[in-house]
């Protein structure tokens, strides 16, 4: 994996201790783009109680389920089970899960994945 992957780059221990959700209660600001030493800052979405865990999303929060989970596979993450992913999950069409696995699979025997 290449950290340069990260559109402004950088290592940050704060960061780095956030969890994923699909509906992540803080968003993270990068401050000072102009010098390698930039800071990031953490916006609450919504209003945070003492002692409640801080999460960002580690993916576009508008795509789909089926896209949310295959990203943060591709990630090496696992299947996200988020309150958001799995009520989502639970209005899916079976045909449509059988669909994205058979998609997967023939990706990951062609080595695409």
């Amino acid at each position: 994996m290449s950290l340069n992957l990260e559109a402004h780059g950088g290592l940050y221990t704060l960061h780095s201790h956030l969890n994923h959700s699909c509906t992540p209660n803080v968003s993270v600001r990068h401050n000072d783009r102009r010098t390698a030493l930039s800071r990031i800052t953490l916006i609450a979405k919504r209003s945070i109680v003492a002692g409640e865990e801080l999460f960002v999303t580690y993916v576009n929060p508008e795509m789909d389920v089926r896209r949310r989970r295959r990203e943060l596979q591709a990630w090496g993450f696992g299947e996200c089970n988020c309150v958001r992913c799995l009520q989502e999950a639970k209005h899916m069409k079976p045909e449509d899960e059988g669909i994205d696995d058979l998609a997967a699979e023939l990706k990951a025997s062609l080595g695409v994945m």
